[in-house]
């Protein structure tokens, strides 16, 4: 009867050592994913920050866009409008300074778009 019983202790206590060590490597594998969890809701956040600025900035590049086609047909109606080649050899002074007058203005403003471009590339690049 003594050995059926200490059969049954040894038994126990084998069964029990198996139990506390998986729980341990559970424990550790829980702390493990836990911190990955953490990890991943970071990175989630980050990238829906990131996806607003970004939907913001298609949405501002949208308009920009539809306000400078906008401005194109108004210009374009305008030019369809006239008889430059006639006008110009009948006033060829006064074609020749509005047409200068222009062309500056056009060159004024790219150089302007490109510089506030230049200015966002390089806050861009401060920001990361």
């Amino acid at each position: 009867m003594q050995q059926f019983f200490i059969g049954i202790i040894l038994v126990l206590g084998l069964s029990s050592y198996y139990l506390y060590t998986q729980n341990a490597t559970l424990s550790a594998n829980n702390i493990a994913l836990e911190s990955a969890v953490e990890e991943q809701k970071a990175t989630i956040t980050a990238i829906k920050e990131n996806y607003e600025r970004q939907t913001k900035a298609l949405q501002n590049m949208s308009r920009k866009n539809a306000e400078i086609e906008a401005d194109k047909e108004k210009y374009l109606s305008i030019l369809s409008k006239h008889n430059f080649e006639k006008l110009a050899t009948v006033k060829p002074g006064l074609m020749e300074n509005r047409f200068n007058n222009g062309t500056k203005e056009v060159i004024e403003g790219i150089e302007n778009d490109t510089k506030d471009i230049s200015n966002l590339e390089s806050s861009d690049d401060t920001n990361e």
